[in-house]
Protein backbone atom coordinates (compact mmCIF):
# COMPACT_ATOMS: atom_id res chain seq x y z
CA UNK A 1 0.00 0.00 0.00
CA UNK A 2 1.51 3.59 -0.92
CA UNK A 3 0.64 6.37 1.32
CA UNK A 4 0.56 9.93 1.19
CA UNK A 5 3.02 10.65 3.72
CA UNK A 6 4.48 9.01 7.11
CA UNK A 7 5.35 10.49 10.27
CA UNK A 8 7.80 8.47 12.29
CA UNK A 9 7.19 8.80 16.38
CA UNK A 10 9.10 6.81 18.98
CA UNK A 11 5.86 4.76 20.13
CA UNK A 12 3.49 5.39 16.78
CA UNK A 13 3.77 5.44 13.33
CA UNK A 14 1.54 7.87 11.50
CA UNK A 15 0.73 6.18 8.17
CA UNK A 16 -1.61 9.13 6.13
CA UNK A 17 -3.79 7.02 4.51
CA UNK A 18 -5.86 9.16 2.10
CA UNK A 19 -5.66 13.10 1.86
CA UNK A 20 -5.58 14.83 6.05
CA UNK A 21 -6.24 11.31 7.48
CA UNK A 22 -3.50 9.27 9.10
CA UNK A 23 -3.59 5.97 10.92
CA UNK A 24 -1.49 5.46 14.37
CA UNK A 25 0.15 2.09 14.27
CA UNK A 26 1.68 1.01 16.79
CA UNK A 27 3.99 -2.30 16.64
CA UNK A 28 1.77 -4.63 18.32
CA UNK A 29 3.04 -6.04 21.58
CA UNK A 30 0.45 -6.87 23.62
CA UNK A 31 -3.45 -6.97 24.57
CA UNK A 32 -2.60 -2.99 24.78
CA UNK A 33 -0.61 -2.15 21.87
CA UNK A 34 -3.41 -0.74 20.20
CA UNK A 35 -3.86 1.71 16.87
CA UNK A 36 -5.70 5.20 16.90
CA UNK A 37 -6.14 8.29 13.89
CA UNK A 38 -6.85 11.44 13.35
CA UNK A 39 -8.56 13.77 10.70
CA UNK A 40 -6.78 17.13 9.81
CA UNK A 41 -10.08 18.57 7.93
CA UNK A 42 -12.37 20.88 8.97
CA UNK A 43 -12.37 21.74 12.98
CA UNK A 44 -10.01 18.22 13.32
CA UNK A 45 -10.84 15.14 14.50
CA UNK A 46 -9.35 11.91 16.75
CA UNK A 47 -10.37 8.26 16.55
CA UNK A 48 -8.90 6.95 20.12
CA UNK A 49 -6.29 7.96 22.36
CA UNK A 50 -4.21 5.02 23.00
CA UNK A 51 -3.11 3.40 26.60
CA UNK A 52 -0.95 6.47 27.93
CA UNK A 53 -0.45 10.28 28.02
CA UNK A 54 2.78 9.44 26.25
CA UNK A 55 1.73 7.50 22.78
CA UNK A 56 -1.47 9.99 23.19
CA UNK A 57 1.11 13.16 23.10
CA UNK A 58 2.71 11.62 20.09
CA UNK A 59 -0.63 11.84 18.09
CA UNK A 60 -1.48 15.42 19.51
CA UNK A 61 2.21 16.05 18.11
CA UNK A 62 1.67 14.82 15.35
CA UNK A 63 -1.85 16.74 14.37
CA UNK A 64 0.01 19.82 15.21
CA UNK A 65 2.98 19.24 12.48
CA UNK A 66 0.04 18.85 9.75
CA UNK A 67 -2.56 21.52 11.01
CA UNK A 68 -0.39 24.19 11.55
CA UNK A 69 -0.13 23.69 15.79
CA UNK A 70 -4.07 23.42 15.82
CA UNK A 71 -5.32 21.09 18.29
CA UNK A 72 -8.70 18.87 17.02
CA UNK A 73 -12.17 19.43 18.00
CA UNK A 74 -13.49 16.18 18.50
CA UNK A 75 -12.26 13.00 19.90
CA UNK A 76 -14.32 9.97 19.14
CA UNK A 77 -13.61 6.96 21.00
CA UNK A 78 -14.31 3.66 19.46
CA UNK A 79 -15.16 1.73 22.61
CA UNK A 80 -14.54 1.90 26.82
CA UNK A 81 -10.87 -0.46 26.75
CA UNK A 82 -8.32 1.38 28.08
CA UNK A 83 -5.99 0.83 25.54
CA UNK A 84 -8.45 3.34 23.40
CA UNK A 85 -9.11 6.30 25.88
CA UNK A 86 -6.42 6.64 28.74
CA UNK A 87 -5.14 9.36 26.57
CA UNK A 88 -8.17 11.03 26.10
CA UNK A 89 -6.48 13.55 28.94
CA UNK A 90 -4.26 14.66 26.32
CA UNK A 91 -7.18 16.00 24.07
CA UNK A 92 -9.51 17.29 26.88
CA UNK A 93 -10.38 20.36 25.72
CA UNK A 94 -11.96 18.37 22.48
CA UNK A 95 -15.43 17.23 22.46
CA UNK A 96 -15.40 14.00 23.34
CA UNK A 97 -18.24 11.35 21.87
CA UNK A 98 -18.26 8.01 23.18
CA UNK A 99 -21.29 5.16 23.14
CA UNK A 100 -23.94 5.83 26.36
CA UNK A 101 -22.64 2.45 27.58
CA UNK A 102 -19.03 3.60 27.76
CA UNK A 103 -18.99 4.66 31.02
CA UNK A 104 -20.66 1.75 32.62
CA UNK A 105 -18.66 -0.80 31.12
CA UNK A 106 -15.26 1.10 32.40
CA UNK A 107 -16.14 0.21 35.64
CA UNK A 108 -14.22 -2.86 35.18
CA UNK A 109 -11.11 -1.55 34.17
CA UNK A 110 -9.16 0.25 37.31
CA UNK A 111 -6.44 2.76 36.65
CA UNK A 112 -4.48 2.75 40.10
CA UNK A 113 -4.37 -1.55 39.96
CA UNK A 114 -2.96 -1.26 36.66
CA UNK A 115 -0.21 1.39 37.69
CA UNK A 116 0.50 -0.62 40.73
CA UNK A 117 1.17 -3.83 38.52
CA UNK A 118 3.13 -2.09 36.19
CA UNK A 119 5.51 -0.38 38.53
CA UNK A 120 5.99 -3.32 40.26
CA UNK A 121 6.93 -5.73 37.07
CA UNK A 122 6.31 -8.95 35.57
CA UNK A 123 8.16 -10.90 38.21
CA UNK A 124 7.40 -9.30 41.02
CA UNK A 125 6.50 -11.64 44.16
CA UNK A 126 3.88 -9.44 45.58
CA UNK A 127 1.93 -9.69 42.27
CA UNK A 128 -0.96 -12.71 41.45
CA UNK A 129 -0.29 -14.57 38.60
CA UNK A 130 -3.04 -12.56 36.67
CA UNK A 131 -0.94 -9.61 37.89
CA UNK A 132 2.10 -11.06 36.64
CA UNK A 133 0.38 -11.71 33.11
CA UNK A 134 -1.02 -7.98 32.81
CA UNK A 135 2.51 -6.92 33.89
CA UNK A 136 4.27 -8.52 30.87
CA UNK A 137 1.66 -7.28 28.53
CA UNK A 138 1.80 -3.79 29.45
CA UNK A 139 5.93 -3.25 29.51
CA UNK A 140 6.71 -0.26 27.24
CA UNK A 141 3.87 1.89 28.72
CA UNK A 142 3.85 4.51 32.06
CA UNK A 143 0.50 5.68 33.27
CA UNK A 144 1.27 8.66 35.11
CA UNK A 145 -1.00 11.05 34.79
CA UNK A 146 -3.98 9.29 33.52
CA UNK A 147 -7.43 9.45 34.62
CA UNK A 148 -10.35 8.76 33.11
CA UNK A 149 -12.26 11.75 31.25
CA UNK A 150 -15.74 11.93 30.84
CA UNK A 151 -17.40 12.50 27.47
CA UNK A 152 -18.97 15.66 26.55
CA UNK A 153 -21.62 13.59 24.69
CA UNK A 154 -22.59 9.94 24.86
CA UNK A 155 -24.78 8.61 21.61
CA UNK A 156 -27.13 5.78 21.32
CA UNK A 157 -27.50 6.31 17.83
CA UNK A 158 -25.72 7.15 14.38
CA UNK A 159 -24.27 10.67 13.72
CA UNK A 160 -22.29 12.66 11.06
CA UNK A 161 -19.88 15.49 12.03
CA UNK A 162 -19.08 17.95 9.78
CA UNK A 163 -15.32 18.62 9.36
CA UNK A 164 -15.39 21.17 6.69
CA UNK A 165 -16.53 19.92 3.40
CA UNK A 166 -15.86 15.96 4.40
CA UNK A 167 -18.65 13.98 5.93
CA UNK A 168 -17.94 11.25 8.74
CA UNK A 169 -20.47 8.99 9.77
CA UNK A 170 -20.33 7.22 13.30
CA UNK A 171 -21.89 4.18 13.37
CA UNK A 172 -23.15 2.39 16.79
CA UNK A 173 -22.23 -1.68 15.94
CA UNK A 174 -22.88 -2.81 19.63
CA UNK A 175 -22.90 -5.20 21.32
CA UNK A 176 -19.40 -6.48 19.23
CA UNK A 177 -16.38 -6.90 20.71
CA UNK A 178 -17.52 -4.46 23.60
CA UNK A 179 -20.84 -3.50 24.54
CA UNK A 180 -19.81 0.10 23.64
CA UNK A 181 -18.46 -0.32 19.57
CA UNK A 182 -18.26 2.76 17.11
CA UNK A 183 -17.26 2.78 13.88
CA UNK A 184 -15.54 6.08 11.75
CA UNK A 185 -16.78 5.89 7.98
CA UNK A 186 -15.62 8.20 5.59
CA UNK A 187 -17.36 7.77 2.82
CA UNK A 188 -15.95 9.62 0.17
CA UNK A 189 -12.13 8.77 0.70
CA UNK A 190 -13.64 4.81 1.65
CA UNK A 191 -11.70 4.90 4.97
CA UNK A 192 -12.82 3.29 7.95
CA UNK A 193 -11.88 3.35 11.61
CA UNK A 194 -13.01 0.19 13.13
CA UNK A 195 -11.31 -0.11 16.60
CA UNK A 196 -11.56 -3.43 17.94
CA UNK A 197 -14.11 -4.35 16.21
CA UNK A 198 -11.43 -5.66 13.63
CA UNK A 199 -8.01 -7.35 15.10
CA UNK A 200 -5.31 -7.61 11.89
CA UNK A 201 -3.25 -10.75 12.46
CA UNK A 202 -4.14 -11.48 15.88
CA UNK A 203 -6.76 -14.19 17.73
CA UNK A 204 -9.76 -10.84 18.57
CA UNK A 205 -11.90 -11.78 21.62
CA UNK A 206 -15.65 -10.38 22.58
CA UNK A 207 -16.63 -9.59 25.77
CA UNK A 208 -20.53 -9.51 25.10
CA UNK A 209 -21.44 -10.10 21.48
CA UNK A 210 -19.59 -12.45 18.73
CA UNK A 211 -23.22 -13.12 17.10
CA UNK A 212 -23.97 -9.70 16.05
CA UNK A 213 -19.89 -8.88 15.69
CA UNK A 214 -20.37 -11.21 12.90
CA UNK A 215 -23.48 -9.04 11.39
CA UNK A 216 -21.40 -6.50 12.57
CA UNK A 217 -18.57 -7.44 9.52
CA UNK A 218 -20.64 -8.57 7.41
CA UNK A 219 -22.17 -5.03 7.09
CA UNK A 220 -18.99 -3.29 6.59
CA UNK A 221 -18.08 -6.39 3.39
CA UNK A 222 -21.89 -5.83 2.21
CA UNK A 223 -22.78 -2.44 2.72
CA UNK A 224 -19.87 -0.41 3.97
CA UNK A 225 -17.30 -1.81 1.71
CA UNK A 226 -14.12 0.01 2.57
CA UNK A 227 -10.94 0.53 0.54
CA UNK A 228 -8.88 0.88 3.76
CA UNK A 229 -9.34 -0.53 7.49
CA UNK A 230 -7.58 0.95 10.10
CA UNK A 231 -8.17 -1.82 12.47
CA UNK A 232 -8.00 -1.46 16.32
CA UNK A 233 -4.80 -3.45 16.79
CA UNK A 234 -2.08 -4.68 13.71
CA UNK A 235 -1.66 -3.82 10.44
CA UNK A 236 -4.19 -1.58 8.45
CA UNK A 237 -5.52 -3.82 5.81
CA UNK A 238 -8.86 -4.20 3.33
CA UNK A 239 -11.77 -6.04 3.72
CA UNK A 240 -9.83 -9.62 2.61
CA UNK A 241 -8.66 -8.87 6.48
CA UNK A 242 -12.79 -8.11 7.16
CA UNK A 243 -13.57 -11.23 5.50
CA UNK A 244 -11.05 -13.66 7.20
CA UNK A 245 -12.19 -12.44 10.37
CA UNK A 246 -16.01 -13.31 9.79
CA UNK A 247 -14.79 -16.40 8.84
CA UNK A 248 -12.71 -16.95 12.22
CA UNK A 249 -15.92 -16.21 14.12
CA UNK A 250 -18.04 -18.31 12.18
CA UNK A 251 -15.47 -20.92 12.28
CA UNK A 252 -15.80 -20.87 16.18
CA UNK A 253 -19.48 -20.60 16.75
CA UNK A 254 -19.67 -23.51 14.70
CA UNK A 255 -17.25 -25.60 16.51
CA UNK A 256 -18.51 -24.41 19.68
CA UNK A 257 -22.26 -25.71 18.95
CA UNK A 258 -20.35 -28.82 17.68
CA UNK A 259 -18.57 -29.92 20.81
CA UNK A 260 -20.58 -28.32 23.80
CA UNK A 261 -22.35 -30.77 26.45
CA UNK A 262 -23.25 -29.60 29.99
CA UNK A 263 -20.39 -31.06 31.58
CA UNK A 264 -17.46 -29.65 29.20
CA UNK A 265 -15.45 -26.94 31.16
CA UNK A 266 -14.19 -23.98 29.17
CA UNK A 267 -10.17 -25.18 28.31
CA UNK A 268 -11.56 -28.68 27.00
CA UNK A 269 -14.26 -27.16 25.19
CA UNK A 270 -11.24 -24.91 23.39
CA UNK A 271 -9.21 -27.79 22.72
CA UNK A 272 -11.62 -29.24 20.87
CA UNK A 273 -11.99 -26.54 18.43
CA UNK A 274 -10.19 -26.79 14.95
CA UNK A 275 -8.37 -23.74 13.95
CA UNK A 276 -5.68 -24.79 11.71
CA UNK A 277 -7.27 -21.99 8.86
CA UNK A 278 -6.08 -18.89 11.16
CA UNK A 279 -2.73 -20.59 12.54
CA UNK A 280 -1.01 -17.53 11.08
CA UNK A 281 -2.61 -15.08 13.53
CA UNK A 282 -0.92 -14.21 16.59
CA UNK A 283 -1.45 -15.78 19.81
CA UNK A 284 -4.19 -18.56 18.90
CA UNK A 285 -4.43 -19.87 22.39
CA UNK A 286 -6.14 -16.26 23.17
CA UNK A 287 -8.90 -18.52 21.78
CA UNK A 288 -9.69 -19.78 25.31
CA UNK A 289 -10.71 -16.36 26.31
CA UNK A 290 -13.92 -16.16 23.80
CA UNK A 291 -14.64 -19.66 24.20
CA UNK A 292 -14.75 -18.99 28.36
CA UNK A 293 -17.20 -16.39 27.52
CA UNK A 294 -19.95 -18.11 25.35
CA UNK A 295 -19.43 -21.48 28.01
CA UNK A 296 -20.30 -18.72 30.71
CA UNK A 297 -22.31 -16.86 29.10
CA UNK A 298 -24.92 -20.07 27.40
CA UNK A 299 -25.02 -21.44 31.51
CA UNK A 300 -26.07 -18.18 32.61
CA UNK A 301 -23.14 -17.22 34.33
CA UNK A 302 -21.61 -14.24 35.24
CA UNK A 303 -19.31 -14.12 31.39
CA UNK A 304 -15.98 -11.73 32.65
CA UNK A 305 -12.74 -13.62 32.67
CA UNK A 306 -11.13 -14.75 35.66
CA UNK A 307 -7.82 -13.06 35.22
CA UNK A 308 -5.55 -15.18 37.95
CA UNK A 309 -6.96 -17.87 35.60
CA UNK A 310 -6.76 -17.08 32.46
CA UNK A 311 -2.56 -17.07 32.20
CA UNK A 312 -2.21 -20.75 33.04
CA UNK A 313 -5.14 -21.90 30.88
CA UNK A 314 -3.51 -19.67 27.86
CA UNK A 315 -0.20 -21.01 28.71
CA UNK A 316 -2.08 -25.01 28.70
CA UNK A 317 -3.55 -24.01 25.53
CA UNK A 318 -0.01 -22.60 24.22
CA UNK A 319 1.50 -26.01 24.81
CA UNK A 320 -1.17 -27.63 23.26
CA UNK A 321 -1.47 -25.72 20.14
CA UNK A 322 2.14 -26.39 19.93
CA UNK A 323 1.98 -29.93 20.07
CA UNK A 324 -0.87 -30.10 17.92
CA UNK A 325 0.16 -28.22 15.07
CA UNK A 326 3.91 -28.05 15.56
CA UNK A 327 5.58 -25.73 12.82
CA UNK A 328 2.39 -24.97 11.25
CA UNK A 329 2.49 -21.96 13.91
CA UNK A 330 4.78 -19.37 12.54
CA UNK A 331 6.66 -16.63 14.41
CA UNK A 332 5.56 -13.34 14.17
CA UNK A 333 7.42 -10.19 14.08
CA UNK A 334 5.25 -6.72 15.68
CA UNK A 335 7.21 -4.46 13.51
CA UNK A 336 5.63 -6.12 10.89
CA UNK A 337 2.65 -3.77 11.21
CA UNK A 338 5.25 -0.59 10.29
CA UNK A 339 6.70 -1.88 7.14
CA UNK A 340 5.45 0.57 4.33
Amino acid sequence: MQYRSIIQKPRVKFFEVADGVFAGISPYRGISWANAGFINKGEGLVYDTFFDLFHAQEMRDAFKEVSNGGSPAYVVNSHYNSDHTWGNKVFEEACIIMHKEAARERLTENIAWMDSVIKRGKNSPESTQGEQFFAAEFEGFDLEGVEWVHPNIEIKDDINIRLGDTEVMIYNVAPAHSDSDLLLWMPKEKVLFAGDVVFNGCTAYSEEGTLNWIKVLDRIIDDIKPEIVVPGHGAICGLDFVKEQRDYLLNLISEFNKHYNDEIDSLSLTKEIDISRFLHWIQPERLYVTVDILLKSKRGLPSLPNWNEVPTKLEDMKAFLSEKYGDRIKPWDPMSVWQE
